[in-house]
Parts: structure tokens; sequence; C-alpha cells
């Protein structure tokens, strides 16, 4: 800063020779506006503004802090929004840089055991693991803010020791909790209660999800075991018990309407030949679309079921797969690291086809051009063309028909000039649902002009210029519409 305010004095006395520097420094400084014109006073008292605001650049923001002992967070961000606004944002940059060096920070060893346990889901877990590891960190000090203008910077740190010494206690708390929970599982198994065994072993993997690469040692009965490989191969074990299947595996659906049934999914245990209950299972489809309930539970006859309130997609053959879901097991609790965990296990699955009717649609139409028929219409081939794109059917009886499009269009005389002649198209189009005798959309056009050689080519040239913008704006709200 003093220096700035060096340079700034330098600016305002330049010109001012050696022999008058002395002389005019007291003058200067007895009155510091005699010698100054109202330019350089102003100059000068905004250099002392932006010096006091802007305060002398940390060292820290220039060159990374190195301190030993420490995870150092620097977080730099835009000054948009309102202060509390980038303030947070650099808070947040600040504690992810640390929380990424932490990660960074684990054993090599350590890694290749998650890597091995997850096989293809390993860097999705290790990025859930950052984002877990920057909610959950505590300890972190607050040590220096920059105002650098146009940028805010903040400056965190966190004590290695005092890091790894909290994370030591919460190890020491998860592995108490993962064998109490791993305890009740082997006790329901042996009861041959796959559901509780299930939901035990979850729980049991969730309490030491943020641990799965240090190799947690325990005793267990007369013996010790490695916890996390026992958890893994132990869940996995029970999962391989288990069979899905569906009770309903084909079923016919209309588009836009739900299906009449329910997807029911019979849920047994191999090795015993009884049913499971309360096994999560999540729904949902994987060819086509459609409003569908996601996630269901076994009843007491294993059966988990879902309702579809309606197909989406047009395809003719659409699937739906039903897939254990342990992750559900824990509600709320669940975190994206277990979802991640989940993802890594060979999971029982089921498959439902669903063979997909079109809805039909018939066409009322009347096209005109000066009180005549055209004999080619030109708004309803435009609309046929496009809906059977998207997979409906048209029939000529309206008993048959799941919708009614109503097209009236009449083109009339606008008079001729020079050789040229206009005609004006005024058109209305109408949808209605036939199984609720619902108006669902309603569109018109009015005076929409045409000019040619002749009144023939001008009506077709109006009526095109219809088409075009039902192609581009109609349809789309009709199909939405139709779709509902």
């Amino acid at each position: 800063m003093l220096q700035r305010l060096a340079n700034g004095w330098g600016f305002i006395t330049n010109g001012v020779n050696n022999g008058e520097t002395e002389s005019f420094g007291k003058s200067l400084f007895m009155n510091p506006f005699n010698l100054m014109s109202m330019k350089q006073c102003t100059l000068l008292l905004f250099m002392l503004t932006f010096a006091f605001s802007q305060g002398e650049q940390p060292a820290w923001v220039e060159k990374r802090p190195n301190t030993a002992g420490y995870y150092h967070g620097i977080g730099v961000v835009p000054k948009s929004g309102s202060a509390n606004e980038y303030l947070q944002r650099a808070k947040d940059a600040a504690l992810n840089d640390i929380a990424q060096q932490i990660v960074v920070s684990i054993d090599a060893s350590q890694k290749s055991n998650v890597s091995e346990k997850l096989g293809e889901y390993s860097e999705e877990y290790q990025s859930a693991v950052q984002t877990s590891t920057k909610a959950d960190l505590e300890g972190v000090e607050a040590v220096d803010t920059w105002d650098g203008g146009d940028q805010y910077w903040v400056y965190h740190r966190l004590s290695i020791a005092e890091y790894k010494r909290m994370q030591a206690e919460k190890l020491r708390k998860a592995t108490s909790l993962a064998l109490d929970f791993f305890t009740k599982a082997k006790a329901a198994e042996k009861a041959n209660n796959t559901g509780e065994a299930l939901q035990s072993y979850v729980q049991s993997l969730a309490a030491v999800e943020k641990f799965l690469g240090e190799t947690m040692e325990v005793q267990f009965g007369t013996g010790k075991i490695f916890l996390i490989n026992e958890l893994f191969s132990s869940l996995q074990s029970v999962l391989n018990t288990v069979e899905l299947k569906a009770k309903n595996g084909k079923v016919d659906a209309q588009v836009g309407k739900p299906l009449r049934s329910p997807l029911e999914v019979m849920v047994t245990n191999t090795a015993t030949a009884s049913v499971v209950q309360n096994f999560p299972v999540r729904f949902s489809f994987i060819r086509g679309s459609g409003d569908i309930i996601p996630i269901s539970r076994s009843d007491k006859s294993g059966i988990a079921s879902t309702q579809i309130a309606k197909v989406a997609a047009t395809d003719k053959l659409q699937l739906v797969k039903a897939e254990a879901d342990p992750a559900a097991l824990l509600g709320e609790n669940g975190s994206p690291l277990i979802v991640a965990l989940m993802k890594s296990f060979t999971l029982p699955m089921t498959r439902f086809t669903m063979n997909v009717v079109s809805l039909t649609i018939v066409f009322e139409t009347e096209e005109s051009l000066l009180g005549h028929p055209l004999k080619l219409p030109r708004i309803e081939p435009l609309l046929k063309n496009t809906l059977s794109t998207q997979g409906f059917s048209f029939v000529d009886d309206a008993s048959k028909a799941n919708v009614l499009i109503s097209v009236k269009a009449n083109g009339r005389d606008g008079g001729e000039y020079s050789g040229l002649y206009t005609v004006y198209v005024d058109a209305n189009i109408s949808v209605t649902d036939l199984n609720s005798g619902e108006e669902v959309y309603k569109t018109s056009y009015n005076n929409v002009k045409g000019v040619s050689i002749n009144s023939d080519k001008a009506g077709m040239k109006a009526y095109d210029e219809i088409a075009a913008d039902l192609q581009k704006k109609v349809i789309p709200k009709i199909l939405e519409q139709i779709k509902k």
C-alpha cells in the first residue's frame, strides 16, 4: 500500500524541480491543497480510498501456503451476487480444496482395496467420498480473507494431526456399530429371515461406508475376521439366494393410458423355497417410458408390485426392469456413498415385456377453396404423416377411435390486382378425447394470406403457410395433449 501511495505521490509532484521539492512538501504538509489542481486532489483521494479498501495483498494469494502439518484450502470466486453468496461460494471452494487433498492422501494400498471391491464403480464411489468428506469436515480453521476487487479470496486450513485423531475416533465408533449390525444379520440368516438379514448387512455396511480402505480386523465369535471383507461376501451371499420372478411377465398397454393391472414380482429364497418379506424392489423402464411408482417392498406373500399411471412412449415393445434395491432399506438415511456401493453387487432382477398399442385417431376434415372442396387436402395429410411417425394409427370408424381430430378450413377470395390474385384462408382445428368426450386442444387461423398468378395457387400458398406453422408449433402441442 505504501508503495502505491509513493507512486501516486511521485505522480502528483511530477514537474516540480529538485530545488522546489522541499518547499513544495512543506507547503503541501501544511495545506495539501495549496499547490494541487482540483484534478490532482481528486486523484489523490481516489488512490487513498482504493488503497485502504483493498488492503495489502496477502502472501498466500500469490504463493500457496505449505506449512507442515496442515491441509491448506484456498477458495477464490468472482464477486457476483450478494456478499453472503460469494462469501459462501469462496468458503465452499476452500473446503473442497481441503477435501480433495484428504482423498488424494489416502494410502495407495487402500485405494487398491476399494477398487478391487467396487470394480467399475470405484471412481463413482471416490467422487461420492470427496463430497461426503467436505460435508463431514470438522476442526477447520478460517485463517484469512482478501477482497481482490473483482474476486474474493478465502484461506482455511485443517490440522492433519487433529483430523487423523477425529477420524480414528469415528472409525472406532463405526467399527463397533458395524459389528453389532453384522452380528444381528448372521442371527437373522440362521433364523431364515432373509429380509431382516439383508437389512442388517446393509446397515452394517452403511456404518463403515467411509472406511472401506481400512483393514478393520475385529473379534467375532471365537476368532478374528476382516469385517469389510466379510460384509461384502455375506451381503452378496444373501443376494445370491434371492430370486425375483415376474408374475405377469407379458402385459398389454396403450399409449397415454394407465396399465389396467399392477406389475407384480414374486420374491423367494431359492435355498429354502420360502417367500421373502420386506424385500426392496426398484421398478424402472429400460426401454420406453411412463409414469411408474419406482420403489416397492414385498408383502407377507412375498409379492412386490407397482403401478404405471401412464405409458408415455409410443414404442410398440417396451421393457420394465424389477431389480433388488438394498439401499432403499435405509430410507432417508441412505447416502450417495451407499447408492454407489450397492451398484457393485450382483443384484437379482427380472423383466416385464409390454406390448404397447398406439392410440387410434379418426379425422373429420373439411378443406375447401372458394366454396369448393379441395381434391387433395393440405392440412390432414401433414397431421397424419407426423402422427404416424409417433406411433399413432388411423381409423375411419369413430367408434373404434380414441381421438377425434377435426379440421375445418376455407379459402376466400381476396381480389385481384395487376394480375396477382389474393386468397385468405381461415382454419379451425380441434382435438377431442373420445373416451371422455372432452375437447383437449383447439386452435384457429384467420386471414392467412396467399398471393399468386391465379386463385388456386394463391389458396395453396396460404394453406402451405398454415401447414408450416402447424408443423412447427401446433403438432407438438397436439401430441402433448393426446398423450396426457
